[in-house]
Parts: structure tokens; C-alpha cells; sequence
């Protein structure tokens, strides 16, 4: 069997670092995927798809259609169809009217947000696993310190995100974006990207289009310092 490209090596790598450290999953557990179509999530599914056979893994695959925009039933069906190609069992969930008006106290995105996790959940119990994994990426962490730091948030809040959290796991936190991009083009697998990521509204979409890149400008690096600053108020919070 060929070797795998170094890129693709490079995120399941430290992707199986990061698991390690946590302690899961099990062999014989089954993990499902959270797989949008972006290339932050197929780079994780490869990853996993990667590291899952010789652990003892049982990997699946679940995507979310939200129906907020044009093409979002084009990516699931993407999803399906690459999962399908590589042997994967895999789930569509797609979310009605009603499941985002369940959450409309948190605003659209918040409630976007919250359905979309509750089908995940939903479609990976229906898929025997009892973990989900998504592609949050070095990037996502930084953003969402600085996000938390425009919150005036405290030590908790700058903890960030951590790759574990109850059964919800994020093996990527220790990959760039830039490094999934890569991965995804190693392997031959085309992306989806999602047009709401460029638009200018979303403080989130403006923190990475316009905060973080100037950070890095004046300070080449800094989303590696926000991420480890978030990894020690995570130790000091643990303590």
C-alpha cells in the first residue's frame, strides 16, 4: 500500500498526539466525523481515516444541512458521496424551520449552532459512536481567544476550546488552516467553501478576515501564542 503524503502524515500525526494525550477513544469505540465539506473537516476525516484502523476504531461520518443558503444540500450530498467512496458509513441530517426556532434566543448563528450540533449527536447515536470529532483548527482556537478577550472575558473564557471536551473531541487544535488546505490537496480531495465565512457582518468573520491577519502582520506567530495561551489558562483551570 503507498505511504501516505507528508501532509496528510503531518495532521494525522499531531492529530494522534492530541488524542492521545486525552485518552480516547478506545479501540472497538465508534468516533463519527463532523464533516461540513470544508477543508478543515476533510482533512480530519483523512486523518482519522488514517489513524482509525490501526486503533480499532469504528469511524463514521456525519454532515448537517442547514438550509440557510443556496448549495448547502449540494455539500452534504458531497460529503455523503466522498464518505461513500472510502468505505464509510454515513448520515445526513437535514434541519427544518422548527429545529433552528427552537434556539432562536441565541440569534441565527447561536441557533444555527445548536441545532446543528444537537443532529450531530443525534446522527452519530444512530451510527453506534459514542464520540464526535470536528476540525477545529489552531485558527479557530486563536480567533476564539481573541474573540473572548473582546468579551472581557477571564480565565475561563481564554482556556478556549480543548480537544476534549465530555464527548465531544478536536484532534486539529494543534493544525494550522493552512495545513489542512494542504492535506486535502495531497490526498486529491476538492473542498467546499462556505460563502457566510466571507461575509463581512459576523464579528468572528471580521476577527478572521481583518484581527488576526494584522496580528500576524505585526507579530509573525500569533495565533501559535493566542493558542498557547489558551492551552496554559486550560492547565491553570485543570489546577
Amino acid at each position: 500500500m503507498a505511504r501516505a503524503p507528508a501532509a496528510l502524515r503531518l495532521v494525522a500525526d499531531r492529530a494522534a498526539r492530541a488524542l492521545a494525550a486525552a485518552g480516547v477513544p478506545a479501540a472497538g469505540e465508534g468516533l463519527a466525523a463532523a464533516v461540513s465539506g470544508g477543508a478543515d473537516s476533510l482533512a480530519l476525516l483523512h486523518a482519522l481515516r488514517t489513524l482509525a484502523g490501526p486503533r480499532g476504531w469504528r469511524l463514521a461520518v456525519v454532515t448537517v444541512d442547514h438550509g440557510l443558503r443556496p448549495g448547502s444540500a449540494a455539500d452534504a450530498a458531497f460529503v455523503a458521496d466522498h464518505a461513500k467512496a472510502l468505505g464509510l458509513e454515513a448520515r445526513v441530517e437535514t434541519l427544518a424551520p422548527a429545529d433552528l426556532a427552537r434556539h432562536r434566543a441565541a440569534g441565527q448563528e447561536g441557533a444555527a449552532r445548536a441545532a446543528r450540533y444537537q443532529a450531530l449527536w443525534r446522527a452519530a447515536g444512530e451510527l453506534g459512536c459514542g464520540w464526535l470529532a470536528t476540525g477545529h483548527t489552531l485558527d479557530d482556537q486563536a480567533e476564539t481567544v481573541l474573540l473572548q478577550l473582546l468579551r472581557g472575558a477571564g480565565p475561563d473564557g481564554l482556556a478556549g476550546m480543548t480537544v476534549r471536551g465530555g464527548r465531544l473531541l478536536r484532534p486539529l487544535l494543534g493544525v494550522r488552516r493552512a495545513e489542512t488546505r494542504a492535506c486535502c490537496a495531497a490526498v486529491g480531495v476538492p473542498w467546499r467553501e462556505d460563502p457566510t465565512n466571507q461575509e463581512p457582518g459576523p464579528l468572528r468573520n471580521r476577527v478572521r478576515q481583518r484581527l488576526l491577519p494584522l496580528l500576524e502582520e505585526l507579530r509573525p506567530g500569533a495565533a501559535g501564542t493566542l493558542a498557547r495561551t489558551a492551552g496554559l489558562a486550560a492547565d491553570e483551570r485543570a489546577w
